[in-house]
């Protein structure tokens, strides 16, 4: 053994470092990125405690062995008794979650170095604008829909109980959040933020702007686009139809001849019933069927849930990268 390879120490690992510009957009924009990571993380650790009692409870019920039997019934009302109000109200508030990083990451980008002047000093240190953006807007997408994807992770386990009582289809709730949606979601809030930053040139504007598009686009998304990705599928409501994790998206009383009843028919229908003492919802579809009426509903099933959450994540990647486009091309070709 040598004297030069007695006192070497072993090498450490140590953290890439970054240079030039990716150097620079993380420098500028690390607030913001930690401040979204913050609020995600904080929300995440809120769901990791709340669902370990849920899990629990949900485990010491048995209602991941009982579901659908008869003396589940009263397991599964005082679990969802305990936790219905969560479930219910959370995953809507959670929707709204990617606007923010359109709000603030994605509108100042460009805003505030117009609005404050200093992209002239930006655009001025050996690389072209045309770099300088792309990089930007490359590296905090790959950020943001890697943190997009971690909470909805998080968000999945915790919801994992729901899964089999109510699915994860429903507008507005678990489908917003859970899988990849989430994530395109974020994606297109930041460069739809970035794009109007550079048109409007002002950083608060911009701000208010990008929320107000982002709810116009995705709000009606959560309504009305599924039913033009695949059908509803329609059946009559037949106790042995199970639709417990579907999405019912209608649902309607029709007669023997092929009529869809008004509400008004059907509630003419329903006071007839009770003049014949027909009391429960058990007794009065009974009385309909008797009555030659059947119950039909249109719904969309919870083997769709990975199909719909792919076409409409690849909608929003399509349509951030067309915004990512026209930004590039803007700042390019108009700016000055």
């Amino acid at each position: 053994m040598t004297a030069a390879t007695v006192g070497r120490r072993p090498a450490r690992w140590k953290l890439p470092r970054l240079h030039g510009l990716p150097w620079v957009t993380w420098r500028q924009h690390r607030m913001a990125v930690a401040g979204i990571a913050v609020l995600l993380g904080g929300v995440s650790i809120f769901m990791l405690i709340n669902g370990l009692g849920m899990h629990r409870a949900y485990t010491n019920a048995g209602l991941n062995t009982c579901l659908g039997t008869p003396g589940c019934q009263t397991a599964y009302e005082n679990f969802t008794h305990n936790y219905q109000t969560w479930v219910q109200y959370l995953p809507r508030f959670l929707t709204f979650l990617p606007m923010l990083s359109g709000v603030f990451l994605g509108a100042p980008l460009i805003a505030r170095e117009i609005e404050t002047g200093t992209f002239r000093f930006a655009w001025t240190q050996g690389r072209s604008r045309v770099q300088w953006i792309t990089v930007k807007l490359v590296l905090l997408s790959i950020v943001l829909c890697g943190l997009a994807l971690a909470f909805s992770a998080v968000f999945a386990w915790w919801y994992g109980p729901w899964h089999l009582l109510s699915g994860r289809m429903r507008g507005g709730e678990a489908y917003e959040n859970e899988g990849l949606v989430f994530a395109g979601r974020t994606v297109f809030a930041f460069t739809l933020g970035a794009l109007l930053g550079l048109l409007i040139r002002r950083a608060v504007p911009a701000m208010a702007a990008t929320a107000a598009v982002w709810v116009a686009v995705v709000w009606p998304s959560v309504i009305y686009l599924r039913p033009l990705i695949m059908s509803p599928i329609v059946a009559p409501d037949r106790p042995d139809l199970n639709i417990r994790q579907a999405e019912v998206t209608d649902s309607w009383t029709q007669s023997a001849s092929g009529h869809h009843l008004s509400q008004n028919e059907f509630n003419s229908l329903t006071n007839q019933a009770r003049r014949d003492n027909v009391i429960s919802p058990q007794q009065l579809d009974d009385w309909l069927a008797r009555h030659h009426y059947t119950n039909w509903i249109s719904y969309q099933p919870g083997n769709r849930f990975w199909h719909f959450q792919v076409v409409e994540a690849s909608a929003y990647l399509v349509v951030s990268l067309m915004l990512a486009g026209a930004t590039i091309w803007w700042l390019h070709r108009r700016v000055s």
